[in-house]
């Protein structure tokens, strides 16, 4: 998925407006400080799951108002693989000229939930060990939270042809115009 620009302030559905809503869905909770996903009373198959939550739980500042998952947890025995698109609003600073920059940041995230006495892979950040009988839930808080991180841009622009900020005077050449003469290029030598 990629991420979308927007410049108005209007709180907004997260959740895309063509994601198929189930009416009998498997819905996660949200609570202070985790965003749990049940794991026992799941059909074999797959189970629609659509979460929610404070975007403040995800603990960095640049996120704000609802953040939400939607996708599936398809179930086979004991094995659980949550398939999902993740998504946040967040402010940015653009890279050129200092503007805020408002973006629904979006990731596609894939955990696999499997009881200890099956694990393979110890080394996969994605495979988590969950206890089938004693654990009812799990928080994927913190994997939601390092995709959304990831899946920022590198480079935020208030726009395509930004101008930036003048590198002689500092004023922003979106606004205003400068007559500086242009710094002298580097040589390339240290």
């Amino acid at each position: 998925m990629e991420n979308r620009e927007y410049r108005h302030t209007q709180k907004t559905d997260l959740l895309p407006a063509h994601a198929e809503r189930h009416p009998k869905g498997y819905y996660g909770q949200a609570s202070t400080g985790a965003v749990n996903l049940k794991l026992r009373g799941l059909a074999e198959g797959d189970n629609p799951v659509e979460v929610k939550f404070n975007a403040d739980l995800l603990d960095y500042p640049e996120f704000h108002g609802t953040a939400g998952l939607i996708g599936t947890i398809e179930r086979h025995g004991e094995r659980l693989t949550l398939t999902a698109d993740v998504l946040a609003e967040g402010e940015f600073e653009c890279t050129r000229c200092l503007e805020a920059v408002r973006k629904i940041i979006s990731a596609r995230i894939v955990l696999q939930f499997v009881p200890l006495r099956l694990e393979t892979n110890d080394d996969d950040p994605n495979v988590h060990t969950y206890d089938p009988v004693a654990a009812s839930t799990v928080d994927i808080l913190p994997d939601l939270r390092d995709a959304l991180i990831l899946a920022i841009p590198m480079q935020n622009l208030c726009r395509p042809d930004c101008k930036g900020l003048c590198p002689v005077c500092g004023k922003d050449r979106n606004k205003e115009s400068c007559f500086c003469e242009k710094p002298e290029e580097a040589s390339g030598q240290w």
